[in-house]
């Protein structure tokens, strides 16, 4: 790979993380609530909750892309080959074991130094009603591969700037109150590639 390229994806990969980290303080600054109809002060009539739909949208969007250029450059790092694709299991599975091993040992390794997260999921329907959280069928989450698996199937990072085109689709909404475990985790594994 050509040197300038994979400083820019090295500086993509910082740089779509720091957005997901400022749009999440940005929630945390205005007290923005997923579960209140109330305007938010300062907003110009804004409203809790479809605000923090769309934040939450903004940055889990950029958080999946860090997460896809994240693996793309350690397979590129690794010499293997990658189709075109968004798909984070599918770049994970790419990777031989060992690689695997070590990911999921720097994932495991956040964890248990953060609080963890909550998962959050809201059923489009005309009133937006928060709801509990679907059956997760099949996926350990307690693995990085089972939630790059959940990111795939159910929150859908990748089609995250689509969100507005959902909402009348009946289907599940997933979100993360906290996305600390995965900031870490980014930051981690970058600290450990030269940016040249």
């Amino acid at each position: 790979m050509d040197i300038h390229a994979q400083q820019l994806l090295y500086d993509n990969i910082h740089d779509f993380k720091t957005t997901a980290v400022h749009v999440e303080s940005e929630i945390v600054r205005y007290r923005i609530r997923h579960d209140s109809e109330d305007p938010v002060p300062g907003m110009k009539g804004r409203r809790h909750r479809p605000m923090w739909v769309s934040m939450k949208s903004v940055s889990h969007f950029n958080l999946g892309i860090a997460i896809e250029l994240l693996l793309k450059m350690i397979l590129i790092m690794n010499n293997l080959r990658f189709p075109r694709t968004h798909s984070l299991i599918d770049l994970h599975d790419l990777m031989p074991p060992k690689l695997q091993k070590q990911l999921e040992h720097v994932f495991q390794d956040c964890r248990r130094s953060l609080r963890g997260y909550e998962l959050i999921a809201f059923a489009n329907s005309p009133s937006d009603d928060a709801a509990a959280l679907p059956e997760l069928p099949n996926r350990d989450i307690s693995t990085i591969r089972g939630f790059l698996e959940y990111f795939d199937e159910d929150v859908i990072l990748s089609e995250k700037r689509y969100s507005w085109e959902l909402v009348s689709s009946g289907q599940w909404r997933h979100y993360l109150r906290n996305l600390s475990v995965f900031v870490k985790m980014i930051d981690s594994i970058m600290a450990d590639i030269p940016r040249l």
